[in-house]
């Protein structure tokens, strides 16, 4: 019920900071690359359901539709980075007429952080 856009355009990396790192526990996980995909819904909005009880260790347990840029301001800060770059780099995709503005906290949050 969707159809694929586009996608980053490589693999989008981070490191998680020192105390998130799992020891000792299954592999060391010290961070991740991700591809992002945006996709486009071939449904109408009423036909999006999730079932998220069809497994024991759901990964995500709700959703909700969002202004564009606000996953940044909602994600945990080492990922903001990532967030910027996906959200920047499929805007021209998601928006052919131009990308919405930047929210009033764009400056202060997201820039910022991704530039630690």
């Amino acid at each position: 019920h969707v159809t694929l856009a586009a996608s980053t355009s490589d693999w989008i990396p981070y490191r998680l900071p020192k105390r998130y790192v799992r020891r000792g526990r299954g592999p060391t996980c010290i961070g991740q690359k991700q591809r992002w995909f945006l996709l486009r819904l071939a449904v109408p909005e009423s036909d999006v359901r999730f079932e998220f009880t069809q497994t024991g260790e759901p990964e995500f347990d709700g959703w909700r539709w969002a202004n564009y840029w606000e996953p940044v301001r909602e994600v945990i800060y080492f990922k903001r980075p990532v967030y910027v770059r996906m959200l920047t780099e499929l805007a021209s995709t998601a928006f052919p007429g131009g990308a919405p503005a930047h929210p009033d906290w764009w400056e202060a949050d997201a820039v910022a952080l991704a530039n630690e």
